[in-house]
């Protein structure tokens, strides 16, 4: 609001107050954002296949293979989503009019809630120049582990990736990464109860298949204007067909998906100097058979106050409005050398968030809760010794022999 003031003065009267160059293309940069957000939140739906998260600034390398490294530090993220909990299988409680008997056992679990937990480390390529001693960062690789349930349906994703960087002119830079996946689609079909006895077409036990599919991105990054970043993926390039059950009478496809994330971060926020404004913005669509998917967008605002304490909040816009609101806490213990920020330079971070569901789901459901991890270390090798050759034929040279 203040630059925005600050804008509207500079336009009626140059004179009183002029904007930086930089402020001009923050505010359009802003404004842009926040228009294009404005035009696809009400064409936002989701068919999405993929595990979501909350705190998708500080877990960037799940989404986005071409991150790996980009901070420069050797990064270890942890995440686990618990997502409308105490939604239930609604069929637990119906009772067959004629016997009066529950359908399903006593033993079985009713809640169906979507849980999803995640682990990922990644590592930078940093060259240290022998003239310069400059270190460089030429990209980095990752390593992670995604298991995600739905309902009966347990989705386990094993990646590892690869990333190069490119440093332009003005300091900014520019990053390639593609990640290969091992996906593992389980069913649990003691759990489902077929309508007619016997049918062939519901499985039994617990079949499953693994599939390889593989994922590209880009990634900007500008550190000398707002810490401002763009990021743009996808997964499963290469769709793949999963079967359950020997006779392969149910068959799931993967689709693609793709993922716009941007955002950046300004000091001094409200002409404060103990406030930091860390906001966010990520788009995501899905690529079917009939074509792109109407987007899902997710709004995001992180306020950090000296470097200690953060809170925010997150909106999330589907076709029918505000799908939900998340209220987010981050807290950065007080070790030396923690950094706060969207870019990964903070030692350890720790951040919870609870959504709130603003659709009718919220009749059977008690809400989300996600619990988030960063934590990121250098490691610095020793300076190498030159050895010293001692001889006793010159140990009593002369000293202007050299």
């Amino acid at each position: 609001m203040y630059l925005i003031k600050k804008f509207v003065q500079s336009l009626r009267n140059p004179q009183i107050c002029r904007l930086t160059v930089y402020q001009r293309r923050m505010i359009r940069t802003l404004t842009r954002v926040l228009a294009a957000a404005a035009v696809l939140a009400p064409l936002a739906a989701s068919a999405q296949q993929d595990p979501y998260y909350t705190h998708f600034t500080y877990n960037k390398v799940l989404l986005n293979p071409a991150y790996a490294g980009a901070s420069g530090s050797f990064c270890i993220n942890a995440i686990t989503h618990q997502q409308w909990r105490s939604f239930e299988d609604q069929t637990h409680a119906y009772k067959t009019q004629s016997q009066g008997t529950s359908l399903l056992s006593d033993n079985l679990p009713a809640n169906i809630a979507p849980k999803t937990s995640g682990f990922a480390f990644y590592a930078p390529i940093n060259i240290k120049n022998k003239t310069t001693e400059e270190i460089k960062n030429y990209g980095g690789a990752y390593i992670g582990f995604v298991s995600d349930v739905v309902a009966y349906e347990t989705n386990t994703y094993l990646r590892g990736g690869v990333a190069g960087a490119y440093t332009l002119s003005d300091g900014s830079d520019i990053r390639l990464g593609v990640d290969f996946v091992s996906l593992t689609k389980q069913l649990d079909g003691d759990k489902l109860r077929a309508h007619d006895p016997n049918d062939p077409k519901i499985p039994t036990g617990k079949p499953g298949d693994t599939k390889t599919t593989f994922g590209a991105g880009l990634f900007y990054h500008n550190p000398n204007f707002h810490e401002l970043y763009v990021g743009l993926s996808t997964s499963h390039l290469k769709p793949q067909t999963f079967s359950y059950g020997t006779s392969g009478a149910i068959n799931i496809s993967t689709a693609r998906h793709f993922y716009l994330m941007a955002g950046g971060r300004w000091e001094n926020f409200l002409a404060n100097p103990s406030l930091t404004l860390d906001p966010a913005i990520l788009i995501k669509t899905v690529n079917e058979k009939g074509g792109f998917v109407k987007p899902q967008v997710d709004l995001q605002g992180m306020v950090t106050w000296n470097q200690l304490y953060a809170g925010g909040a997150n909106f999330r816009f589907n076709a029918f409005g505000v799908d939900a609101l998340s209220l987010m806490l981050g807290y950065y213990p007080p070790i030396k050398g923690n950094d706060p920020g969207p870019n990964g330079k903070n030692l350890l971070r720790v951040g919870y968030s609870y959504d709130i569901t603003l659709q009718s789901l919220r009749r059977a459901s008690n809400g989300t809760h996600e619990l988030q991890v960063n934590y990121c270390f250098r490691i610095t090798l020793p300076e190498r010794i030159e050895p010293v050759y001692r001889h006793p034929r010159y140990m009593q040279r002369p000293e202007n022999i050299e």
